[in-house]
């Protein structure tokens, strides 16, 4: 497992022989999406959905060109509205439709998100310590009751 405290960029090298990730899935943005481009695979897809560094990345064109690259923002906002632009059509039913999908994959057994930590509503102060700690890998899921 990498994380962000490791030289990920010459591990995910390693991993694929030097190629680099096909696909890389960005939420972070800042150092991490620039490391993502020194790392991203020719013909790859990088996908910023968000900016939880505090950081907006740019990206230089001539990268873009020279890797063969597609960057592709997704605003998750978008699908419910958030901002001025209008909900597209249908797309209510398209997102029920990828929840369904995504859970059934969950209960099968052929998604298996990452648990840290599951703890009790009142433990929040040890949930909120933990995530600014930066010791997370995963998710830390709180509990209503327990």
């Amino acid at each position: 497992m990498l994380n962000h405290r490791s030289d990920w960029r010459s591990r995910v090298l390693e991993l694929t022989g030097d190629r680099g990730a096909d696909v890389i899935y960005d939420p972070v943005g800042g150092d991490a999406f620039d490391e993502s481009l020194r790392c991203i695979a020719p013909d790859g897809r990088i996908i910023p959905m968000g900016f939880a560094s505090g950081l907006i990345p740019g990206v230089a064109a001539s990268i873009v060109l020279v890797k063969n690259i597609a960057v592709i923002g997704i605003y998750w906002g978008y699908y419910f509205g958030w901002g001025r632009q209008p909900v597209p059509p249908g797309i209510d039913a398209k997102l029920r439709e990828a929840y369904r999908v995504m859970f059934d994959w969950t209960r099968n057994g052929e998604l298996a998100p990452r648990v840290h930590a599951a703890l009790p509503l009142a433990e929040f102060r040890e949930a909120l310590r933990m995530i600014a700690s930066r010791e997370v890998i995963g998710r830390v899921v709180m509990l209503p009751f327990g």
